[in-house]
Parts: structure tokens; sequence; C-alpha cells
């Protein structure tokens, strides 16, 4: 667990180090993240610690994927309240929510490996345990994604172009009507940098022939981001 625990806070603290800090502070040095994840720190250091993860989008973002990454890979050795204190810490003073998805693109199917979200099937949506629990993982050319955050309901289709590349198709919805919200910025990342981005003046954005790889889609207005879309394509 201590070289899982290491090997992971080194990639989570490079990233802070090549990040400006959104809350205009210095991101927390290696030593102090490895004794926050084994909950070495004091209740003083941890109370700052967190206010600085509520105050820093970066630091909230990088520290909930962190915490998924433990939960999954050896639940039982992390500190009992560990995860639970850093999903609060990151539900959002700026209204910055994420959902992942992973998936894989064979010839002329896609293959869902990990979401969060609920995926649609015929005409019911349904929650990503669920459809495991029916064997279902298969999607015939593309699949949809949906994902509910505070005020809007995020839709994301990724449709195979064989096996090799993939539009991804983004659209976000009022969480209440399901009427489309226009003219929010929706941008994509790769290796936090900026490939296309654009106003969804119809409501909807495609981002045609992206290749495999790791992505991430910011949706936000002129004021805050909304919702981020961590996605994995893997062949």
């Amino acid at each position: 667990m201590q070289h899982k625990l290491e090997k992971l806070i080194k990639i989570v603290y490079h990233k802070y180090k090549a990040d400006k800090s959104d809350s205009g502070q210095a991101h927390p040095d290696e030593e102090t993240m490895a004794c926050f994840w084994e909950d070495k720190l004091t209740p003083q250091e941890r109370e700052r610690l967190l206010l600085h993860i509520t105050s820093c989008a970066t630091c909230a973002e990088a520290s909930a994927l962190q915490a998924k990454i433990l939960a999954a890979q050896e639940e039982r050795a992390v500190p009992e309240g560990l995860i639970e204190a850093v999903k609060s810490a990151c539900a959002g003073k700026e209204g910055l929510f994420f959902f992942d998805i992973v998936l894989r693109l064979k010839e002329k199917v896609v293959e869902i490996l990990n979401t969060s979200g609920d995926i649609l099937v015929g005409q019911e949506l349904v929650p990503a345990p669920v459809l495991r629990s029916r064997q279902i993982k298969d999607f015939k050319d593309e699949v949809h994604i949906f994902k509910d955050f505070s005020d809007i309901r995020v839709e994301v289709k990724v449709e195979n172009k064989q096996g090799k590349s993939f539009n991804l198709t983004v659209v976000a919805r009022e969480k209440q009507t399901g009427g489309v919200i226009k003219d929010l910025r929706i941008s994509l990342y790769k290796d936090e940098l900026e490939l296309e981005s654009y106003v969804a003046s119809s409501g909807a954005v495609t981002f045609e022939h992206v290749l495999l790889g790791r992505y991430k889609v910011e949706i936000s207005t002129l004021e805050k981001k909304l919702a981020a879309v961590l996605l994995e394509i893997k062949a």
C-alpha cells in the first residue's frame, strides 16, 4: 500500500507543480500530501489542507481522483473516513463537478470499461452498476452516457470510427426541464493542453476524429465551470 501511495502521490504532485493554483496559494508539497493520504496530519493541518482543496479546483479534482483510485485498488487499506472527507472537500465551491468515462473501441463495438454515469439502453437510462449486473458492456457503434449535477444534466455520446478514432458530442441540459442549454463553452483538453473550444450556440458541440487517449472536457459559463468529463478511450 505504501509503495502504491508514494507512486500515485508523485503523479498528483507533479500535476500540482505544473499548474497554477486557482486559490492563489501554494499547492501542498509531497510530504504533506503523503501524510494526508495516510491520515497522519494533525486536526489543524488537516483542516488547513481541506480548506485549500475547497478553494482550488485543480487540487480538488486531483484529490478526488486520487481517492477513487485508492478506493478501487485497495479499499480496505484506505483510512476510514478519508475518502468521504475528500469528497466533501470537492463538493464544489466554484460549482466544479466531474465524472469519469473509460471505454474501449473495437472494430464496430464500444465497450464500457468504467463510468460513474448512467447509460442509455434502448429507451432506458441504466446506472453503471445495474448494467454490470446485467453483464451488458458492449454497444454497437456508439454509446450515450448521462450524469446529473446540481443544476444541469450532461450528455456525452462517443461514436466509434473503426476502432481508431471517435467523435465526441457533448450536450448540457436543464436538469428539471430537460431543455438544451445554449451558449455554454465546451472545451476539449489533453495533458492540460486545450485542443478545441467552442461556444455551444445550438446547445451541442461535436469534436470529430479524436484519437485514442485520455482527455478532459470542461463545460463552463463566463463566470464558472459547471462540469468536467474525464474521458479515457482505449483500443
